[in-house]
């Protein structure tokens, strides 16, 4: 039950990063997701530097976050996918792999609260749920 559970934790956040990095990458083609409503919105985030950089405009620092908040997300979920598939006894011996994935998945269903909208929100939770859940059941 312990691996079912990780593997589906661990899959939603692999699903959510690859899908947020798809839709980035595509919006630096054709920005129609992460763009803001407001055409001239977008046009003055390409014209305005930021200011850590003058060369680095804030439409391209705003893509290059989505771009590496993406990646955290795949990264995270794809090394948990493994852990579920081909290393379930070390999740359930190892008080380190339980914390940082209840951690991990707790931290991204606040940030989902705080600044996102419902889907990332629901998935942080189903994610956090069965990590919890599948840590719980290691000390039964």
């Amino acid at each position: 039950m312990s691996q079912i559970l990780i593997v589906a934790a661990a899959s939603v956040f692999l699903l959510l990063g690859a899908m947020h990095g798809i839709l980035t990458l595509r919006d630096l083609r054709d920005p129609k997701v992460f763009t803001p409503r407001d055409p001239e919105l977008r046009k003055a985030m390409q014209q305005s530097s930021i200011r850590l950089h003058r060369t680095i405009n804030l439409w391209d620092a705003w893509m290059g976050f989505n771009l590496t908040h993406s990646l955290g997300l795949v990264l995270f979920g794809a090394a948990y996918v493994y852990v579920g598939v081909f290393e379930p006894g070390a999740f359930a011996k190892s008080a380190l792999l339980q914390a940082c994935a209840v951690l991990v998945a707790g931290i991204y269903l606040i940030l989902s609260l705080k600044f996102f909208f419902s889907k990332p929100v629901i998935g942080s939770a189903i994610g956090l749920g069965c990590f919890a859940i599948a840590a719980a059941l290691a000390h039964v």
